[in-house]
């Protein structure tokens, strides 16, 4: 069996919404102006395909409730590898009445694009519902990078979509934007907690949810990551600066007498033989503790550039 995409799932959970017949229509709406193609060879119609069984459900569902038609519903199989099922919708009936009332063509019957139907918030949350069903997709929360989008055919429905999507940019923070590609537009978002709002506003709260717990957790170990790299690297820094130390302590030692150094010097060559792992901050504490030597990080750096003077002449 076919795995589910998080897309899949996003979009079986918006068809289990219950609907208000307002928002059928704006779920209509928008999914006809996006996903519709027309017929005119032998009698007019308006032909539509998903291959999404619940979306196909609800699409049948929504028309039959609002306008009392009952469409045609049938299915072919693609023949891919995948071999997946398309669900085809075809409308014969009150295709004017339908095309009118939905905004999506005017008295003349020129295409125009809706805007009393989803003057209120609810409609206007179905209507981009219906976009999102009929051409959106949403990268997993797991993958390496979060990409929200909905493929449109032409300039200006991509510009009346992001017009309709930013009406919540004060209220949720969702910045869209669009792009050609090829032949088609991508209106698109890339910023996981504008992804996380879009959700929130096609009610898909329990994908929201899954979405937002993945993104946290994959933050976490990221910062967790980045923590130990860092961690991982100042070791590396620590043990490598301590040996340069331990080796100008030795050089002077066989070369010198450690006389040379002051009764607190020698004290932190000894302390940092035997600690050699300590970071300076640690090797401070462990001379206050074991030698009642009180030293700041940049007092054992000015000690160590001493230690380090002093084995430079043995080499000279």
């Amino acid at each position: 069996m076919k795995k589910s995409t998080f897309t899949q799932t996003v979009k079986d959970e918006i068809c289990e919404n219950d609907f208000t017949n307002l928002q059928y229509l704006s779920v209509l709406s928008a999914f006809i102006m996006i996903n519709a193609s027309f017929s005119t060879e032998d009698e007019r119609k308006i032909l539509l395909s998903t291959e999404n069984a619940k979306i196909a459900k609800l699409i049948f569902k929504a028309l039959k409730q609002t306008f009392s038609v009952t469409p045609i519903f049938t299915y072919s199989k693609k023949m891919k590898l995948d071999k997946c099922v398309v669900y085809h919708i075809t409308i014969k009936e009150k295709i004017d009445e339908i095309m009118t009332y939905l905004e999506l063509i005017d008295d003349e019957g020129y295409e125009v694009y809706p805007y009393n139907i989803i003057s209120e918030v609810d409609e206007l949350r179905a209507f981009i519902a219906g976009l999102f069903l009929a051409s959106g997709s949403v990268n997993s929360p797991t993958s390496d990078n979060y990409h929200l989008q909905i493929t449109v055919n032409s300039e200006e429905t991509a510009k009346y979509i992001v017009k309709q999507l930013n009406r919540f940019r004060n209220e949720k923070s969702m910045d869209f934007k669009y792009v050609k590609s090829r032949n088609k537009y991508i209106v698109y978002l890339k910023k996981a907690d504008q992804i996380a709002n879009f959700l929130a506003v096609v009610y898909a709260n329990e994908s929201m949810m899954d979405f937002e717990n993945e993104r946290i957790q994959k933050d976490f170990i990221n910062s967790d990551n980045r923590y130990q790299i860092c961690l991982n690297a100042n070791y590396q820094k620590t043990i490598a600066k301590s040996n340069e130390q331990i080796k100008d302590i030795e050089m002077i030692e066989k070369h010198f007498s450690m006389c040379y150094l002051s009764e607190k010097e020698q004290l932190i060559a000894k302390a940092r033989k035997e600690y050699n792992e300590a970071p300076l901050s640690e090797l401070s504490l462990i001379l206050k503790k074991e030698y009642g030597i009180t030293i700041s990080k940049s007092g054992l750096s000015r000690a160590f550039n001493n230690i380090h003077d002093l084995a430079r002449k043995v080499n000279k």
